[in-house]
């Protein structure tokens, strides 16, 4: 009985060390990639409202709805749940322990907590209101429409909320991801790894906010 048992808890945590790999591999590629791809493509709007407007055509128009349909479920609804999911899963099994070590490391862990519970708030929100939206109920998406959108500062808060926890959550990720995955073994490493991971947040944020108040 005591063999039967032991295997069946080293079968657990083999699967949950799995689905802890895949969900960091899943916060990369291919949510991090699409996060990225995203601000980077909401920056258009810095250039004028036709630029931002020439990128909703090339998906509304120039895209045929079934490729859309694979790679928004595919490469983002699919993963973006999971990760969602099982993010939530580790949030309600994990022990913080700031209070007591007030590492830095830990302080990290507790935020990559908070804001992935913000995210999954923000994330709900905002796929609501721009393109589940837009698809039921035939709401604009165009430059003028997101112009107005963001004309309330409350949703301007709520978003600078949301792409700051999505760039924290995106960088700190990575540095995990570089551990779990045995990238970074070494205290050197990791702490080159955390400077670069630092850079990241700074450059991929300020590209979010400019994004957002490209619109204001």
């Amino acid at each position: 009985m005591a063999v039967v048992t032991t295997h069946r808890k080293s079968v657990i945590a083999a699967d949950n060390h799995l689905l802890h790999r895949l969900h960091s591999l899943s916060g990369i590629v291919p949510i991090g990639i699409f996060l990225v791809q995203h601000l980077t493509l909401n920056s258009f709007a810095l250039a004028s409202p036709a630029h931002f407007n020439a990128v909703i055509d090339f998906f509304n128009k120039s895209m045929p709805d079934h490729i859309l349909f694979v790679l928004e479920w595919g490469l983002i609804f699919i993963p973006l749940m999971f990760h969602a999911i099982y993010g939530l899963v580790i949030t309600a099994h994990g022990q913080v322990n700031v209070g007591r070590y007030g590492y830095w490391r830990n302080w990290m862990y507790l935020w990559q907590r908070i804001t992935g519970v913000i995210l999954v708030v923000f994330i709900t929100a905002h796929v609501w209101s721009t393109t589940i939206s837009h698809r039921l109920f035939g709401t604009g998406i165009y430059y003028e429409d997101m112009a107005k959108y963001f004309a309330s500062p409350w949703v301007v808060a709520f978003y600078l909320l949301g792409i700051t926890s999505a760039t924290y959550h995106l960088s700190n990720g990575i540095w995990n991801f570089c551990i779990r995955w045995g990238i970074t073994v070494s205290e050197r490493a990791q702490r080159a790894c955390a400077r670069v991971c630092v850079v990241i947040f700074v450059a991929v944020t300020a590209l979010g906010w400019a994004a957002l108040f490209a619109f204001r």
